[in-house]
């Protein structure tokens, strides 16, 4: 995507797949206003003639599991489907040909299949190892804690409303923002989308 200007400040979006035997992960990077956001979005990779058939299985078994669901169907569209398969067939022909399946997208012949998204760091550090280091960048205007109540490892959990000795910061009273070091915001810009 790149940098636009949005009220005066940069944002910077970027999305980069990597394809790894037959997962992929879709790292997405987005930098606003000073913030870092690293989340992502991981599945499988199918042909699109499996995607096709999952697609209409997912409806069948549904239909089959519900049968009063093909009932309601029918009443409600004016039809008459007697069997799961021919309700299935019916649900993709009217709602595309993938509804059921959380297709990220599709090229060349395959179709992209998410599983899991956001905040999915087990998956992202597979994928993109040279990420990982900028964890702790993560959502940098959400701390609990000021600097010195983090050096000392005290969390809301631990020390819930805690006056710091070194500031007087009572911790979970605000959001509090670390500002980002050059090298983070030159690593998001360096990203080839």
């Amino acid at each position: 995507m790149g940098a636009k200007a949005l009220q005066g400040q940069e944002m910077v979006e970027k999305q980069v797949i990597r394809i790894i035997g037959q997962a992929f992960c879709r790292l997405e990077l987005r930098l606003e206003n000073g913030r870092l956001s690293i989340c992502g979005t991981a599945g499988r990779v199918e042909s699109r003639k499996q995607a096709l058939m999952e697609a209409l299985d997912y409806w069948v078994t549904f239909f089959e599991d519900s049968p009063e669901e093909i009932s309601a169907m029918n009443r409600a569209n004016g039809t008459r489907f007697l069997s799961a398969t021919s309700a299935a067939k019916y649900v993709i022909a009217s709602d595309g040909e993938f509804h059921g399946l959380d297709v990220v997208k599709e090229e060349g012949g395959k179709v992209f299949v998410s599983e899991s998204c956001g905040q999915i760091r087990d998956e992202i550090a597979h994928f993109f190892p040279e990420v990982v280091p900028f964890f702790k960048w993560h959502l940098n205007d959400m701390h609990a804690e000021c600097v010195h109540q983090e050096a000392r490892g005290e969390t809301w959990a631990s020390h819930p409303r805690e006056r710091c000795s070194d500031c007087g910061y009572e911790l979970g009273s605000q959001w509090l923002k670390r500002e980002l070091p050059p090298e983070v915001i030159a690593f998001v810009e360096g990203v080839q989308a």
